[in-house]
């Protein structure tokens, strides 16, 4: 396959697990209120998922693309976060692809950590330290571990499906 193909097939993947992050992140219902006027969703979900299938480029602009269009049509003002949060995350856990279990759990667990800190050290500047705090803890247990788990389900039935193997094969070598 071209390069330009082989690019033209990350842009793809990329657009449709960042379409499907946004919406998770966004469903009224799923996101939950938090006490520094951000919300807790499972979006991140869908990240783990992009980066563990298709490594860490994938995962990066998903990362960077799905929860900025959801922090856009909630109205979220410290949208610029979620760059650096989301995409540093889906980066990180992307270093996974073709990994064992234990090294993609433990990716998606530091990368899931990375996201809840970056917004610690802006919520203590912008909403102080206790309502930081409870958002951090919210974070790391509402968000990152019941995505990790909806992860960890998802991810071994998706990677014996045949298109999705041969989208690996062509993204990752």
């Amino acid at each position: 396959m071209s390069k330009e193909s082989k690019s033209s097939l990350v842009i793809a993947v990329s657009a449709v697990f960042a379409a499907l992050t946004a919406a998770l992140t966004y469903l009224p219902g799923l996101a939950l209120p938090s006490p520094t006027g951000g919300y807790t969703n499972v979006g991140d979900t869908i990240i783990f998922i992009a980066g563990l299938l298709f490594g860490s480029k994938v995962g990066l602009i998903v990362g960077l693309v799905g929860p900025v269009i959801a922090d856009f049509l909630v109205g979220y003002p410290r949208w610029y976060v979620t760059l650096v949060a989301h995409g540093l995350e889906g980066f990180i856990v992307g270093m996974g692809a073709r990994k064992s279990f234990k090294v993609q759990l433990m990716l998606m667990v530091i990368g899931g950590l990375v996201m809840s800190f970056t917004y610690f050290v802006v919520n203590v500047y912008v909403k102080g330290l206790a309502p930081a705090v409870a958002s951090l803890i919210r974070d790391v247990f509402g968000q990152t571990l019941v995505s990790i788990i909806l992860a960890s389900l998802l991810l071994k039935p998706l990677e014996k499906i045949a298109v999705i193997k041969r989208v690996q094969e062509v993204i990752l070598g």
